[in-house]
């Protein structure tokens, strides 16, 4: 049998003959250039301005081009229809309902279609290209500090489309801590169903000022961050090599113009399916509830409604946040079924009860529907924005977080985590806001206080409880 000096030996004359044939290393252009996009710092920057333009291009250009192109559309269809409902005296009841309710509603959705389907396109340029790729190296580097994987980068990713496929994607993640804390974290991303909401607040209070929404998605990193932080506290993840990321870099490439137009036009086709089921009768269920008393009478006043009185409570709760009207609680609660169901929802409640015909869909009237009679400033509505990005998302994806994290308790963990990280985030925005612009604290300023001890409180619990559980 051979001798471990043998192998010494062999293994040494091996290296040394290696050596002699090594060749200087000439770094190629691909090499070069991600020393420059991949750096911890000029990555951040350069994401930052990329992001920057595709979001002036989508959300400025050419998005609202073809947006006021659709809804010119259906707003002319949408006229006839009226007509025919007027013509044949068709009873209040139905035509409301119709009208306002189903059309108007889903107007009020779909048009934002346009400005989605631009940003997905540019999107999956960015993906085709192999930057995206080099996103995940540059944010490897911050998520070390929580303890976790670059791999977790990869969920949160997959969740700009769509926070079901993102959850179920953790179950690549072998750390059973990293993996809990990657499917609590994934939501709080932006998704697909989260951008109609974003383009309907941000282009009401914030016209022509792109810049709001790369702050909206810097809030959201913030967000997972500082929530991830809490997390780790939690969690205690072991710092391993599991912290490491290895991935392959594809070369750099012309993108392909027709595959993105083929992945857009697929994610549109989903949409549009959407909002023709589940967000429709969503829309005719909140337009009956508003309009009728529980004893199924018309009402004359909205504070008459069913929804009125469901959604009363919870406005109470919102107050502390610069939203509490019932009009906007019941709006965020049509939200966890799906989250576009919070564009048609404030369009059945406030900007179509302004107006007979289809004109109040535009931003002017939009912005007078909610700033006037619903009473958001710029600060509350972007107190609105956040609340509902970073409250739980809707139940379908609940749904696939409670199948990855298989047990009840870490499931009730999460959402209570969720909801609250999204009501404290939604309050701070809110009162700091308040205290910039008018030099006063918000009301229910005094909640904040309260909030921040009942959340060092239930971590330290849920530190001591949750994990003997896990």
């Amino acid at each position: 049998m051979t001798s471990n000096q043998d192998y010494s030996k062999k293994a040494s004359e091996l290296a040394s003959l290696v050596m002699k044939q090594k060749r200087p290393y000439s770094p190629s252009l691909s090499d070069r250039i991600d020393q420059v996009i991949t750096h911890p710092v000029l990555g951040l920057v350069i994401f930052a301005f990329i992001m920057w333009g595709i979001f002036s291009l989508s959300q400025l250009w050419i998005g609202p081009f073809l947006s006021d192109t659709l809804v010119g559309w259906l707003e002319s269809g949408a006229t006839i229809i009226n007509g025919w409902l007027e013509t044949y005296d068709v009873s209040p009841l139905w035509a409301g309902l119709l009208s306002e309710g189903i059309i108007g509603g889903f107007i009020a959705v779909v048009g934002f279609l346009p400005l989605i389907m631009v940003l997905l396109f540019f999107l999956q340029l960015l993906e085709d290209s192999g930057y995206m790729a080099r996103v995940a190296l540059v944010f490897n580097h911050y998520f070390a500090f929580l303890g976790l994987s670059g791999a977790s980068i990869i969920p949160m990713y997959v969740g700009t489309a769509c926070s079901i496929p993102a959850v179920m994607a953790t179950k690549t993640i072998k750390d059973e801590s990293q993996r809990k804390m990657t499917i609590m974290l994934t939501p709080f991303v932006p998704c697909g169903a989260k951008l109609p909401v974003i383009a309907l607040l941000l282009s009401v209070f914030f016209f022509e000022q792109a810049y709001m929404t790369v702050l909206v998605y810097a809030l959201a990193i913030l967000v997972i961050y500082l929530s991830g932080l809490g997390l780790k506290y939690v969690f205690q993840p072991s710092q391993s090599m599991h912290h490491l990321l290895v991935i392959e870099l594809p070369d750099y490439k012309t993108p392909s113009l027709s595959l993105a137009f083929k992945a857009m036009m697929q994610r549109a086709q989903e949409f549009i399916q959407n909002a023709a089921t589940i967000i429709v009768l969503m829309n005719g269920l909140i337009w009956f509830t508003a309009n009728f008393s529980f004893s199924l009478q018309l009402v004359e006043s909205a504070q008459e409604s069913m929804l009125y009185f469901i959604a009363s409570p919870l406005a109470y709760l919102l107050i502390p946040l610069g939203f509490g009207a019932w009009g906007f609680a019941a709006a965020a609660i049509s939200g966890f079924v799906a989250k576009e169901e919070v564009v048609g929802a404030l369009a059945v409640i406030f900007v179509f009860s302004v107006s007979s015909d289809f004109d109040v869909v535009g931003i002017d009237a939009a912005r007078q529907a909610l700033g006037g009679a619903g009473g958001l400033t710029a600060v509350s509505a972007l107190s609105f924005l956040a609340f509902n990005l970073f409250t739980p998302p809707c139940f379908a994806a609940i749904g696939a977080m409670k199948a990855q994290l298989k047990s009840n308790i870490w499931l009730g963990f999460a959402v209570g985590y969720q909801l609250l990280v999204g009501y404290m985030v939604a309050m701070i925005i809110y009162q700091v806001g308040t205290l910039i612009t008018i030099q006063s604290l918000g009301d229910g300023w005094w909640v904040s206080i309260l909030l921040v001890g009942l959340l060092g409180v239930g971590l330290t619990y849920a530190r001591k409880q949750l994990v003997n559980h896990g």
